[in-house]
């Protein structure tokens, strides 16, 4: 397979390019000699998608790598002592997506790959430190499977129909809450074919690689942009856009300006890598919106996260322990005068835990499931931001979240634990003041 410098991009801001190297046929192509480097890296990428992490992190370390797998769940190590075999298949790697690898300036490439019969496209940095290259390999989407549309996302046909209201307005911005990349993104597309129609022009900026929508003005740009990118961006905005589409988080500087459009003819939908609806708020804040700006042009937040299921496999009983009573005493309290019903509510549930078996590898769990929640800003919470009373209009943004309600519904069914539940929604995040 011939080597191209072309489809890939240096973080230098001169090195642009937004096309992806396919090596998801690099077996049917390369020498016997380089196999077994391709191998390694498949196992890898394999043994990532098992983890449902997004993130691999491959960084030396004295006499020895660690090879990290990061996922929305955990952080997951691996000690490398020979460190030979993977030395030599991330320098083929490299070789195929530049000129050459011996550099010391950081790079940034995207390249498709396939594992476990998924065609992936796959984003590598790769980094000088003081003991040698550090290597960072995500997840971006696959390949061939085209966007979902709405109907397609993990949510309920009331929280499509609270979508369809809220983008059908003629301007205003929604934020898109979560701290998985793909995972926003994906919404992010699935929002913007929503609202292609004839009489619209939409345009979105996304990830270098990402797929094509129909009907719809796309511009890739990279994290951080690089200055042609930003004044193609900021041009483009100013082309008479009934909606822009944000993928992904935009460069800090850019953010206030899609809150001033969005106060216009113009429906913005912003991607904000937090974890709720009031850390996106606060972001914005901290951004360096005005609270009123906020109140005038900010329709609702919606929250993507995701929790891992119990293993349908080995699911036995469990019975909660002292912090999970207290957390479902503070999501699921006893009404006065209502003691019976409580009683009912909770021989019902069902706690359940994974046990550990050979289908999910002893761990005792099992898919990944998505959670949506969205919270739109009423009229109190639009009221305290315009008196700029920031804590009282958080405070009331955090009482309207249902994700502690829908975690509490899916433990007591037994698909997800109760320490999963707690982990999304901590008992402290919950009773603490929200703005810090």
């Amino acid at each position: 397979m011939p080597r191209s410098s072309t489809a890939t991009v240096s973080l230098h801001p001169d090195h642009a390019s937004e096309h992806p190297v396919d090596l998801c046929h690099v077996f049917d192509t390369c020498t016997q000699v380089e196999r077994a480097s391709w191998e390694l890296i498949r196992e890898t990428v394999a043994e990532a998608q098992k983890q449902h992490a997004h993130e691999i992190h491959i960084e030396p370390d004295e006499e020895c790598w660690r090879l990290r797998y990061r996922s929305p769940f955990n952080f997951v190590e691996t000690r490398i002592s020979n460190v030979d075999d993977y030395q030599s298949s991330l320098t083929l790697l490299e070789s195929y997506l530049w000129d050459s690898s011996h550099t010391d300036s950081p790079k940034r490439g995207w390249f498709g790959f396939k594992a476990e019969s998924t065609e992936q496209l796959l984003q590598l940095d790769v980094v000088p430190s003081a003991r040698g290259n550090t290597y960072l390999i995500t997840f971006l989407q696959p390949l061939k499977t085209p966007p979902p549309r709405l109907d397609e996302l993990a949510m309920t046909k009331g929280q499509q129909n609270k979508i369809r209201d809220i983008l059908s307005q003629p301007s205003g911005m929604m934020l898109i809450a979560s701290d998985v990349t793909h995972a926003r993104a994906r919404t992010a597309r699935a929002f913007a074919q929503e609202l292609v129609s004839p009489d619209k022009k939409i345009v979105c900026v996304d990830s270098p690689g990402h797929p094509l929508l129909p009907r719809t003005t796309q511009l890739a740009m990279d994290t951080p942009p690089t200055t042609q990118q930003v004044q193609n961006w900021q041009a483009m905005c100013r082309l008479g856009c009934d909606a822009i589409i944000a993928c992904q988080p935009l460069d800090d500087g850019l953010v206030p300006e899609l809150s001033r459009i969005a106060t216009e003819q113009t429906f913005v939908v912003q991607s904000a890598r937090v974890k709720n609806a009031v850390d996106a708020i606060a972001r914005l804040l901290a951004l360096g919106v005005r609270s009123e700006a906020i109140a005038r042009s900010l329709s609702a937040v919606v929250v993507l996260r995701q929790a891992q299921c119990v293993c349908q496999y080995c699911r036995v009983s469990q019975i909660p322990d002292d912090a999970g009573t207290s957390w479902l005493a503070a999501h699921s309290p006893i009404k006065p005068n209502n003691i019976n019903d409580w009683l009912r509510h909770r021989m019902r549930s069902s706690f359940s835990k994974g046990a550990g078996c050979s289908r999910c590898s002893q761990t005792g769990v099992g898919k990944a499931l998505e959670i949506y929640d969205i919270v739109p800003l009423d009229d109190s919470v639009k009221d305290a931001l315009y008196d700029s009373d920031i804590r009282y209009a958080l405070s009331l943004l955090q009482e309207q979240t249902s994700l502690p309600g829908q975690l509490l519904k899916l433990a007591q069914e037994g698909i997800i634990t109760l320490d999963e539940a707690m982990r999304l929604v901590p008992l402290k995040e919950s009773q603490n003041d929200p703005y810090h």
